[in-house]
């Protein structure tokens, strides 16, 4: 059995599924930013052309699956208290993530130009935290 099955079980404790992820993401980091300046850029030519070429959205059914087996009391431990989690925006004056989270509903608004009075439909948005 693999190491994600387990950790999905709830048979490792938490400290190796921090281990696993901490080695993945140090080899992610080595590989992406390699000492090779020539390499590195190539292997970001291929990434573009890899997303020109491909759908906006891959594995949609495998996605929404993952989404809506997590229970949503996880939301509430990874994310902030807007429940925002399609992105958000950090500028040099931002502290954490509740911060970063109103600063992109704020932009949003701002650039689709919202004001009071308005009716906003918002689907498949999480938990609608703009309109809230």
């Amino acid at each position: 059995m693999d190491a994600i099955k387990l950790a999905e079980q709830r048979l490792l404790p938490d400290f190796l599924i921090r281990f696993g992820i901490r080695r993945l993401l140090k080899q992610r980091l080595a590989d992406e930013f390699a000492d090779d300046v020539e390499q590195q850029n190539q292997r970001y030519r291929n990434f573009l052309a890899t997303l020109r070429n491909s759908p906006i959205a891959i594995e949609t059914d495998a996605a929404n699956a993952q989404h809506y087996e997590v229970p949503a009391a996880f939301y509430q431990y990874a994310l902030g208290k807007h429940l925002k989690y399609s992105s958000c925006y950090w500028d040099t004056q931002t502290r954490n993530l509740d911060e970063a989270e109103a600063l992109m509903l704020t932009l949003t608004s701002e650039r689709a130009e919202l004001q009071d009075g308005q009716h906003i439909l918002e689907l498949g948005c999480g938990w609608g935290s703009l309109t809230l």
